[in-house]
């Protein structure tokens, strides 16, 4: 289902419904008899194209942003990104759109009832479009998972072990990419770790995935001992991402990784000698 509502089919036949309301806007002709004049079509279609061309641009630009600005890592520099790339520039570019029809018809934009009528209701569209897209999906993915929870089922998938050997390491992680849900196997993760109250997974490519599990969980349950170490309350490292350290006052250490995190590698006097021995010296 959410990939339907993700699809460009799905975009494209709301965009026909609310192209002929906003073509329809303010005419004090019925539609049917607009159906037998040419300027219907003209009208309908420059402005199924500027519509059509407006949600693609927010869907693109929340897709690009899931992945590059992500709301459960940077939110106020989310905001802003949001609010330029998602209603700031699409109103511009609505603006410059109509301006550019209305000219080559022979009117100026500024001397008709569009700034009046038809611009304050595209505003308001893009608005609400803003906020579809961004809870949509997770809306979506809420009720699947309800649906799963009343059904039943469990939401890890085992790797070849049976539901009742819930002391192996090997069950994939849930974790969530933008709108998208995904399974995480343990031998793709190099860190997780606590940012804002939030866990964060972060992957062999350094792409960061949001869990709703803590790092308790994953260090008890999910993630194998052998391979990934508790360095402290606010993160968990895996040996392969694990490159060096380096000793600190107070025989504390401090690890060197291999991937980027916005926690501190601190590892305590109490935990430094399993460290060392975890690290094989």
């Amino acid at each position: 289902m959410n990939n339907f509502f993700n699809s460009f089919w799905f975009r494209f036949i709301i965009v026909l419904g609310i192209s002929l309301f906003i073509n329809e806007l303010g005419s004090v002709e019925s539609l049917f008899q607009r159906f037998h004049t040419i300027d219907f079509y003209r009208e309908y279609a420059a402005t199924f194209m500027i519509s059509l061309g407006i949600v693609e641009w927010v869907h693109r630009s929340n897709v690009i942003l899931n992945n590059k600005v992500p709301w459960h890592t940077e939110l106020a520099k989310r905001l802003l990104f949001h609010a330029l790339f998602g209603l700031v520039l699409p109103l511009l570019l609505v603006f410059a759109l109509a301006s550019f029809y209305f000219w080559i018809n022979g009117y100026n934009i500024l001397r008709t009832d569009y700034l009046v009528f038809g611009f304050p209701f595209i505003t308001v569209l893009i608005i609400l479009l803003n906020l579809v897209v961004i809870t949509l999906p997770y809306f979506i993915n809420g009720i699947q998972q309800l649906k799963l929870s009343n059904s039943g089922s469990v939401t890890l998938i085992k790797d070849g072990l049976s539901d009742d050997d819930a002391s192996q390491p090997l069950a994939r992680i849930k974790v969530l990419e933008g709108n998208s849900v995904i399974m995480l196997s343990p031998e793709k993760i190099e860190a997780a770790y606590i940012v804002n109250g939030k866990v964060i997974v972060k992957d062999q490519e350094e792409k960061e995935f949001l869990t709703e599990l803590t790092l308790d969980e994953l260090e008890k349950e999910y993630l194998p001992s052998k391979e990934f170490y508790r360095i402290n309350r606010q993160l968990i490292v895996s040996r392969t991402c694990c490159l060096a350290y380096t000793s600190l006052e107070y025989g504390k250490l401090e690890a060197d990784l291999s991937v980027t995190v916005p926690v501190n590698t601190i590892v305590s006097q109490l935990k430094a000698k399993s460290f060392k021995e975890w690290m094989g010296n």
